[in-house]
């Protein structure tokens, strides 16, 4: 067999072993846009980056996700429901915002966060909660036909001031734990801090007036 002869059967053999790669990628790229998937109140699935290492690596398209669900929360948890339903109404999209996030990666720490703030939220809920009141279930920006929210459940009125600003400090160490662990590494500070902002401006929600 001459050398030519080798040479050619090699690279066939060597393009063969690359199309499985080129087929995955293209499925990949071919895979809706991550933001547009967080629409739903589903349980979604990161997948198609491409880091090396488990979990998920900063991404801008992911980091505008998080921060496009945090702004709705403003826009469903806003006056249009009374105050007292706006505390577990806002812990629903800090859980929409972990249940999209991974278990490993750059974004675990604000996964850690929005799971730690919910906890908290759930907590002021228990504490004031209005079992005499019926739950409601709200619109995704109170559009006729966006998905509703899974039950919302409201504290006693003559409490939603004092648990509203409970739930504040909630959100504020939320916003500032995130802000201390967007440094380490240095790449994940922009994306922590677009995401602390976001979170800030949650506190609109818990206003009363």
């Amino acid at each position: 067999m001459t050398k030519s002869i080798l040479r050619t059967i090699l690279f066939a053999i060597g393009l063969l072993c690359l199309l499985p790669v080129s087929a995955a990628l293209a499925d990949c790229e071919d895979e809706p846009d991550y933001q547009e998937s967080l629409d739903s109140f589903s349980v979604l699935n990161i997948s198609c980056h491409r880091d090396p290492t488990p979990g998920l690596g900063i991404n801008s398209g992911v980091t505008k996700s998080i921060v496009k669900i945090l702004q709705g929360a403003n826009s469903t948890c806003d006056r249009r429901i009374e105050l007292r339903y706006r505390i577990d109404c806002l812990r629903i999209y800090y859980l929409k915002v972990a249940a999209n996030l991974p278990d490993t990666g750059d974004y675990l720490p604000i996964k850690q966060a929005m799971l730690d703030a919910a906890d908290k939220l759930d907590a002021i809920v228990k504490k004031y909660q209005d079992d005499s009141a019926p739950v409601i279930r709200p619109r995704e920006g109170h559009k006729s036909a966006a998905k509703r929210l899974p039950p919302v459940r409201p504290v006693k009125e003559n409490f939603a001031e004092a648990a509203a600003a409970e739930a504040a400090m909630v959100v504020k160490e939320a916003e500032l734990v995130i802000i201390r662990s967007g440094g380490d590494p240095a790449k994940r500070t922009q994306a922590y801090t677009d995401v602390a902002a976001a979170v800030e401006d949650n506190l609109v929600i818990l206003r009363s007036a």
